[in-house]
């Protein structure tokens, strides 16, 4: 009879670990992950395979003064034994921010897959403290709306002047083969009185202010240097006096500098996906 009754344990516990070898699940998840260094943090989470897919939510903080580039096409799943290239849209994230990605890899019988790594390559700064081109200066009333800066051509598109406010629209085109910061707020105005004035920041709902990243040859993009009225009377008139537009340290062009490749191990969630996936 013991024996019976050992036979009969054995069998069902064969049985059990055979039912749960081949379990299959139509979602099945996977663990959420951490992982960070002296550059970024990177925070993985609501990561799910489907019998047509695996994809997972990838977060990425900046902890550095510069901005950050993030080229997907650079990281690779291996996934089954296979080395498959990340294609998703390149991230931007400003200094001290945070931003993150849909990361999703197209394929068969993903929901069987219990482990899988991600190689989070193609993250790069930019530096903020690059030295600035020297630029002339450009004065107001206008004598010609475009000219040529290193590797920027510039064109004036919206001019505002008045006694209560001057705007300065330019329209800015990168020529080069690296990438460009400009500082709007570098800019500063000398007026008659001899002093400069620095640009203040724009207002408004869609205002946009701090640094304009441009990272490939031939992007353009638009920035506006704004001063409001000035204290000394008619000797200080926006309307009616010439005014001399200083660049200073506004037009910068810098090289990438590559962050070390980061090996994200995704890990089976049993409890998850047994609540969630069948």
């Amino acid at each position: 009879m013991k024996k019976l009754i050992l036979a009969v344990i054995a069998v069902c516990t064969l049985s059990t670990a055979i039912a749960q070898k081949e379990q299959k699940y139509s979602k099945l998840y996977y663990k959420d992950m951490t992982v960070e260094n002296g550059d970024i943090k990177i925070t993985v989470d609501n990561a799910v395979s489907t019998d047509g897919e695996t994809k997972f939510k990838l977060k990425i903080t900046n902890k550095t003064n510069d901005f950050l580039i993030f080229k997907p096409e650079e990281s690779k799943f291996t996934i089954n034994g296979k080395d498959v290239k990340a294609e998703e849209k390149w991230l931007i994230i400003s200094p001290n921010e945070s931003d993150f990605r849909i990361i999703n890899l197209k394929g068969a019988g993903y929901n069987s897959v219990k482990s899988y790594t991600f190689t989070l390559d193609g993250v790069y700064k930019v530096s903020t403290t690059a030295k600035g081109i020297a630029t002339p200066d450009y004065k107001l009333p206008v004598a010609k709306n475009d000219f040529t800066t290193g590797p920027f051509t510039v064109k004036m598109s919206k001019l505002y002047k008045q006694s209560d406010a001057t705007n300065l629209k330019f329209d800015i085109t990168y020529t080069g083969d690296k990438v460009a910061v400009i500082f709007p707020d570098k800019s500063s105005v000398m007026m008659p009185d001899g002093k400069e004035y620095a640009s203040v920041p724009a207002t408004g709902l869609l205002a946009k202010s701090g640094p304009v990243l441009l990272i490939k040859k031939g992007q353009t993009e638009s920035v506006t240097l704004n001063w409001n009225r000035m204290e000394g009377g008619k000797a200080m008139d926006m309307q009616k006096v010439d005014m001399l537009v200083k660049f200073n340290e506004m037009f910068t062009e810098t090289t990438l500098e590559k962050i070390k490749p980061e090996t994200l191990a995704f890990e089976f969630d049993e409890a998850m996906s047994n609540a969630k996936g069948k």
